[in-house]
C-alpha cells in the first residue's frame, strides 16, 4: 500500500508538473503588451489674481477681487498661504488680509502608444477579417486595413496573402493622444 501511494503521489506530482509547464509555455506564448508614453509639447502660462479676504469659514475663502467681485475658493485643508513670512493655513486668514495668487499652469501633449505583438494560425480569413488560432488554443477575429502587413516565414504579407493553416505573427499599435495639465498656486500677502 505504501507503494502505491508513493505511485499515485508521484503521479500526481508529475501530471501538476506537466499541466504547469504546458500553462506557462502558452502563457508565454501569449500576445506581449507593451505601452509607453510619448512626450510632445509642453506649454507654460503663468497669471496672477489679486483680491482681499472678505470671510473664512471651515476651508471656505471668500475673496473680493481686485476687478470688485466677489469670488468663493474652496482650499485644500494641506494649502499654506505666505503672509508677511509666516506660513499659514487658510483657517488662520483674517478678513482684510491682502493675497496675491501666482498660478503656474503646465499643459504637456502627449501620445500614448500601446503595442501588441503576438503570433498564431490563420483559421479563417475573408476580405478583411482574419481569425486565428492563439498559442492557447482561443480563436480571435482580427479586421485589419489592407496597408496592414503579418510577417509569414519572415516575409511581409497583407491580408490578401494570407490562407488557412499559415502561420504569423503580427504587431499592433494604438496611438491615443493625452493631455497632462499641472497646476502649481503659490499664495503671498500681508496681513491687514
Amino acid at each position: 500500500m505504501n507503494n502505491t501511494i508513493r505511485g499515485l503521489v508521484g503521479s500526481f506530482g508529475l501530471a501538476s508538473i506537466l499541466s504547469f509547464l504546458s500553462v506557462a509555455n502558452a502563457a508565454a506564448q501569449q500576445p506581449r503588451t507593451t505601452t509607453e508614453k510619448i512626450a510632445g509639447k509642453t506649454n507654460t502660462t503663468t497669471s496672477k489674481l489679486e483680491g482681499t479676504v472678505e470671510y473664512v469659514e471651515g476651508n471656505t475663502l471668500l475673496v473680493r477681487l481686485k476687478s470688485g467681485e466677489l469670488d468663493e475658493f474652496r482650499v485644500p485643508p494641506t494649502r499654506r498661504f505666505l503672509i508677511d513670512g509666516k506660513e499659514l493655513t487658510v483657517g488662520q486668514l483674517k478678513p482684510g488680509t491682502k493675497l496675491t495668487a501666482t498660478i503656474t499652469t503646465s499643459t504637456m501633449s502627449a501620445t500614448e502608444r500601446t503595442t501588441t505583438v503576438g503570433s498564431g494560425k490563420v483559421w479563417f480569413v475573408s476580405g478583411y477579417n482574419v481569425i486565428l488560432t492563439l498559442p492557447n488554443g482561443e480563436n480571435h477575429m482580427y479586421t485589419v486595413d489592407d496597408s496592414y502587413r503579418f510577417t509569414v516565414d519572415g516575409q511581409q504579407a497583407s491580408v490578401k496573402d494570407l490562407r488557412k493553416g499559415m502561420q504569423v505573427s503580427a504587431q499592433k499599435i494604438v496611438e491615443n493622444p493625452i493631455t497632462e495639465v499641472v497646476e502649481n498656486v503659490k499664495v503671498t500677502g500681508t496681513a491687514k
